[in-house]
């Protein structure tokens, strides 16, 4: 298990430069979710309000996230340096703004969304809007090169087209809930805590569900290109994992549509609560294919080309 485990760490490694570009973006960005944990805490953990030290610091975990996985998502793409450094690049300068300006509107005691009632904070707003709209499109560019020109390890092809998919979902999703709040505002005058949809629909809760999927993907590819599974078992499993997460996606958005809060037991709660039985066992299956490989095995790399 030591070994296996020590071989998934040599496959999440960043490779070429414009993967470390992003990692390093991680890293920044997780130092930030920490730095804004201890604000929380020190702030009496004020989890909600419209401004509360949770958005820094769920935005710079999330954020941080996500641009560590398109590192390793670039790299398991073909070797274009031009291309993968200008959507590295991009997609950092994008993303650490959006973040950046969160993070200082909330150390403001200024709403960071949906804040329109002052012209510098409306401006705020809307520079976010551009820098969502450039991440947005650096996102797709990645899962149309993905299509066009896809990894050559099925594991991994289906962990980075089918997670770069949900991702593109979530986008989507994002912008639903953009004009669900500015609906609000218009009608209330006032910042909402959360969006929801109907009574009780948290908007946020499908859309956090589609962003970090990719991230369950990659890790199973991962483990899975390092596990003693024969190479069927290896492939239900990860189908296994991708379409339970999957449902997870269509049960939460039907339980927000509906009305309905992320806990409320309806039939949609009941299969969402199936969907993630079925991705457990998924990964408990895969993790336990760990056990027992030896330093002694054939290595197989985590679909670089």
């Amino acid at each position: 298990m030591p070994n296996a485990f020590n071989h998934i760490i040599s496959d999440l490694r960043p490779i070429g430069r414009p993967a470390r570009i992003l990692y390093a973006g991680t890293v920044f960005w997780l130092v930030s979710a920490a730095i804004h944990l201890g604000a929380l805490a020190l702030d009496g953990w004020q989890w909600s309000g419209s401004v509360s030290f949770r958005k820094p610091l769920v935005f710079s975990l999330s954020m941080g996230l996500l641009l560590g996985t398109m590192g390793w998502v670039l790299n398991r793409l073909p070797h274009r340096p031009r291309l993968a450094g200008a959507l590295a690049w991009t997609f950092l300068i994008s993303s650490s703004i959006e973040v950046g300006l969160i993070t200082i509107q909330t150390w403001r005691g200024r709403a960071s969304h949906f804040n329109v009632f002052e012209t510098g904070d409306a401006l705020v707003f809307a520079a976010m809007g551009v820098t969502v709209g450039v991440m947005s499109l650096c996102l797709v560019g990645i899962l149309v090169w993905s299509i066009i020109e896809p990894p050559t390890d099925p594991l991994v092809r289906l962990a980075v087209i089918g997670g770069l998919a949900l991702v593109t979902t979530g986008l989507g999703i994002g912008q639903w809930i953009i004009e669900l709040g500015n609906d609000y505002v218009a009608q209330q005058q006032e910042i909402p805590d959360t969006v929801v949809y109907g009574e009780e629909g948290v908007a946020k809760f499908p859309h956090a569900v589609a962003f970090h999927g990719i991230q369950v993907f990659i890790a199973s590819a991962v483990m899975l290109g390092r596990s003693r599974h024969e190479e069927t078992a290896r492939r239900q499993l990860m189908q296994l994992v991708f379409w339970s997460y999957s449902a997870m996606l269509v049960f939460a958005s039907a339980q927000t549509v509906t009305g309905r809060a992320p806990l409320d037991v309806s039939p949609w709660s009941l299969g969402l609560a199936a969907s993630v039985a079925g991705l457990l066992i998924g990964l408990a299956r895969i993790v336990a294919g760990l056990r027992g490989v030896s330093s002694d095995e054939p290595e197989v790399s985590a679909g670089l080309p």
